[in-house]
């Protein structure tokens, strides 16, 4: 009866194992039963399992600093757990310079520092407790290869004005404080160094800079047409990958206003001309240089003996003498260069032949000549409106006594 019982049931009841013990028939058994007893006792008095970290697996892109995490919720006291054993391919991780710990109430975290293809494979997390409970080994699986990088979203095109300014940005500052990346700005596929200016043959500037927020701005500044192009915000990788966020920027040149027009027609019989333009009004806009023209070509006091250059402050004047309508006819342009456009006033000078031999009755003779070796001769306007017109009626020529 006795295998019976015990060989198929491994629950023996208590009422059964008190009828069993005290049977008078089975008196010289009695330290087999108090033994049997001390098994059950046993069996019910094991220690609790806690339950093991959920095996995970993690990936970490070369270069970069991976950290692996194991937890165990059930424990009540975190101080419980003295120490965790971190094994890789059955060696022990040890702190040095590659791998440290750390530890945050049950938590307990293995970093690897510079992750190499080596590190590829499982890890086990160990842990070492103060008390009787039992806690169950972590596992974590590590893949090791290039970083995964997103597709870069399409390339923005900006337009912008000379002499204005403007600001890009790239928000990748999450990847960027993950990884360790190294951000650096392009243009045109030359890396902006730091002296501030886009390139050498644009006046143009830039400032880099990063806001609180983690995105990376490039302020533009003094934009002049030569600084449009191609512009990346660029992240390095410590696999030596570049992830780019392209812009491609145009600066429209600046057009200054149409020349304001005066046309000026007059006679030979003028003698002078003067064409004058008053700058005061562009004082303020900050005129870097000024200059007269003459159908496109520079008009200096060496141009023509009869062309003379004068002014008074802001007012510029052009002076011609003894006009000649073949030499001086044309357009002529006062033209002040402003920071980013020229303005200009044009007049459009007509200069017509003499009326004087249609308008006057021939020359008299010659007079005798007087003490100062000089003759003279004379002649009257004849036409209606000489006085208006010419601003006199008797023309008097003068002219040296031949010895």
């Amino acid at each position: 009866n006795f295998n019976t019982y015990y060989g198929g049931s491994s629950g023996i009841n208590a009422e059964y194992g008190d009828s069993f013990c005290t049977n008078t028939r089975f008196r010289s058994m009695a330290q087999l039963c108090l033994l049997t007893l001390a098994v059950l006792a046993a069996f019910f008095a094991l220690p609790s399992h806690a339950q093991a970290p959920e095996a995970r697996s993690k990936f970490f892109p070369l270069g970069t600093d991976g950290t692996l995490e194991c937890t165990w919720n059930d424990v009540e006291n975190p101080e419980d757990i003295q120490l965790v054993k971190w094994t890789f391919k059955g060696r022990r991780l040890r702190e040095g310079k590659r791998f440290s710990y750390s530890r945050e109430g049950n938590s307990h975290r293995l970093h690897i520092k510079n992750v190499v293809k080596k590190d590829k494979g499982t890890y086990y997390c160990s842990p070492k407790v103060r008390t009787d409970q039992v806690l169950g080994d972590g596992q974590l699986v590590v893949s090791v290869d290039k970083a995964r990088l997103p597709t870069p979203p399409a390339a923005r095109n900006l337009q912008l004005s000379e002499g204005g300014t403007g600001s890009i940005n790239c928000n990748y500052a999450e990847a960027k404080e993950r990884y360790g990346l190294k951000h650096f700005w392009t243009y045109n596929g030359e890396k902006l160094m730091s002296e501030d200016m886009v390139h050498e043959g644009s006046s143009a500037m830039y400032r880099a800079y990063t806001d609180e927020e983690g995105r990376d701005w490039l302020a533009l500044s003094k934009l002049d047409p030569e600084a449009s192009g191609n512009y990346k915000c660029n992240y390095k990788y410590p696999d030596k990958q570049i992830f780019s966020m392209q812009f491609n920027i145009n600066v429209a040149e600046l057009q200054g206003p149409e020349d304001v027009v005066r046309n000026v027609t007059v006679n030979e019989d003028r003698y002078t001309e003067t064409l004058s333009c008053d700058l005061s009004g562009l004082a303020e806009a900050g005129i870097s240089s000024f200059r007269w023209e003459k159908d496109g070509e520079l008009v200096t006091n060496d141009t023509d003996e009869r062309i003379i250059l004068r002014e008074n402050g802001y007012t510029k004047m052009l002076e011609i003498d003894d006009l000649n309508a073949e030499d001086h006819s044309g357009v002529y342009r006062c033209i002040a260069e402003l920071p980013y456009y020229p303005v200009a006033l044009r007049f459009n000078l007509v200069v017509e032949e003499s009326r004087k031999e249609r308008d006057f009755a021939p020359w008299s003779v010659w007079s005798s000549c007087d003490k100062a070796g000089k003759k003279y001769r004379f002649r009257t306007c004849t036409a209606d409106g000489c006085s208006d017109y010419y601003g006199f009626v008797y023309e008097v020529e003068t002219a040296a006594c031949d010895e």
